[in-house]
């Protein structure tokens, strides 16, 4: 698969160097002769300095044979310019253009090719829908799921539950059930895809995988604060924010109240599942004060910087359910949601746009962390993977991926055990969606057209499934 990305920031690099991971041929156009040489220096791949939006640069970087084209400047309207110049020029490549403007976002979930657009990635609306995913879940950082029509992945230290110190993964089922799987360890900073005969120490970290009910049967229901919450606090009245809002259907100027789309089967109307709570959004701009106050008029939006040191106490954020801190700087969004949770806001998610403070999730005093660019990129690697290859979760503590794949009539060992597959070394069949019924296999499970099935495996092994399930 070639892959050419013009604009060298940080979303740029950061699908290059995971697609460089995939052993995919990869091409970076950056106009910047600096960026470009620190770049090529950096990664394996090849890259072309020069105008995105020149036609003469992308024929030389070899857009005519490309899989595809993504378009990542910093400019909605080069990006927009430069997959149109591609489109009408070569008629192989598919296009990806990263957009904000709240005009062009609106056509980020369409089916169909728009100015020579193949798909359009908006990073607010794609960041708000992770957003709302873990407000539904109920703010549990333990708890992630990983497939909404029935999968959870659970964190927990093995010392949690006696059963499980000193204990193989064998003797743990047995005693335990089969409805479940240790999809994974981490012991002492190293990540581990176990085998039946490993053994559990106290102090490991075990992410068990099941559907919720029997995860609940088996180890017990994990802790999460009711739904029915009374009061959300949003600070930052950011087109973030108004993403959110809309995501989690609070209405309209004309009283609208947009479904929340939480996955197959459920599309949840309004505030019902939250208990139809007040929101407060609290921003220093009046200018985007007055935006969100418009926009949805059943929000008290109220003007106060964030420096001011009677801010927390006079607006009530301490009483919050929920504190979400979207403003446009992250440094903000971290101290910020650590006030809160220090003056009693009960749970508190903090924005951040890169890697650089993902470094302090677990070790700081914040419910959930979200980092935009690994959402956004996420995304466009959803796009880009043959298979129907899907992310799941990504495992910050190794290369590591959860994904899931459609099985496809290409494939030519469906009916195949599990077992026989050939399945290289480090991938591990975690669970298995046949005909509506969520299984988490053995070796003997049989492998069908039309079943979802979920693999653990390294980033760069994703190629190699491409090539087994049919791309």
């Amino acid at each position: 698969m070639k892959v050419i990305i013009v604009g060298a920031g940080t979303l740029g690099i950061q699908i290059a160097r995971e697609l460089v991971a995939e052993n995919r041929d990869i091409v970076i156009v950056e106009r910047n002769p600096d960026i470009a040489k620190g770049i090529a220096n950096e990664l394996d791949c090849m890259v072309q300095e020069g105008d995105g939006e020149n036609l003469d640069v992308l024929t030389e970087a070899g857009a005519a044979d490309a899989d595809w084209f993504i378009a990542l400047t910093g400019s909605d309207d080069a990006n927009i310019v430069a997959c149109g110049l591609v489109a009408e020029a070569f008629n192989h490549p598919k296009t990806i253009a990263r957009v904000r403007s709240n005009y062009f976002g609106s056509f980020h979930s369409s089916k169909r090719r728009i100015l020579g657009v193949d798909h359009i990635l908006n990073p607010e609306a794609e960041t708000a829908s992770a957003v709302a995913r873990i407000i539904f879940r109920g703010m549990s950082p333990d708890t992630i799921d990983v497939k909404e029509a029935g999968i959870q992945l659970r964190r927990l230290t093995a010392s949690e539950d006696k059963r499980f110190p000193g204990k193989s993964l064998q003797e743990i089922r047995a005693e335990v059930g089969r409805d479940f799987m240790i999809a994974a360890v981490i012991r002492a900073g190293e990540f581990i895809t176990p085998s039946g005969q490993f053994v559990l120490q106290s102090s490991d970290i075990v992410y068990l995988l099941g559907e919720p009910s029997e995860l609940d049967r088996l180890f017990g229901q994990t802790i999460h604060p009711s739904l029915r919450l009374k009061f959300l606090v949003f600070f930052g009245a950011t087109a973030l924010c108004r993403s959110v809002l809309k995501e989690l259907g609070v209405p309209g100027p004309e009283g609208t109240s947009p479904t929340l789309k939480l996955g197959q089967g459920r599309t949840p109307t309004a505030l019902s599942l939250l208990g139809n709570p007040v929101i407060k959004v609290i921003d220093e701009s009046r200018e985007t004060a007055k935006t969100v106050a418009r926009e949805f008029p059943d929000a008290e939006v109220v003007c106060r910087g964030l420096s001011d040191e009677f801010l927390i106490e006079e607006e009530g954020v301490g009483r919050a359910d929920i504190v979400l801190c979207l403003t446009s700087s992250q440094s903000d969004n971290l101290v910020t949601a650590q006030v809160a949770k220090h003056s009693g806001a009960k749970h508190v998610l903090a924005v951040v746009f890169n890697d650089l403070y993902m470094r302090l999730e677990g070790t700081i005093n914040i419910d959930a962390l979200v980092n935009q660019k690994s959402v956004v990129s996420g995304a466009i690697l959803d796009i880009v993977r043959k298979a129907h290859i899907r992310r799941l979760h990504g495992f910050t503590e190794s290369d590591f991926e959860l994904v899931e794949l459609s099985v496809g009539a290409e494939f030519e060992q469906a009916g195949s055990h599990i077992k026989d597959l050939g399945l290289p070394k480090g991938i591990l069949v975690a669970f298995v969606i046949h005909e509506g019924a969520t299984l988490i296999p053995t070796g003997d499970t049989k492998i069908q057209v039309n079943d979802t099935v979920g693999l653990m495996l390294p980033k760069d092994q994703i190629s190699k499934l491409e090539s087994l399930f049919g791309a």
